[in-house]
């Protein structure tokens, strides 16, 4: 069963203004660094759907990098 990439892309969305969300309104700095990883895991995982989708692995390289 293939998860379609519109709920891959949606989810990630997702993570990622929750992200963004969390780093803008807290004052305590582990809380924002927190928000921050939240946001590059949902970069990370929008790019190994692109890369899933179009067959290049250039975007799980991207994400080893990331991490």
């Amino acid at each position: 069963m293939v998860i379609p990439l519109e709920h891959v892309i949606g989810l990630s969305a997702i993570l990622f203004a929750i992200g963004t969300i969390g780093a803008l309104t807290r004052r305590n700095l582990v809380v924002i660094l927190m928000s921050i990883e939240l946001m590059l895991n949902a970069v990370n995982l929008a790019l190994v759907a692109f890369s899933r989708q179009w067959g290049d692995l250039t975007g799980q390289v991207f994400v080893l990098m990331v991490i």
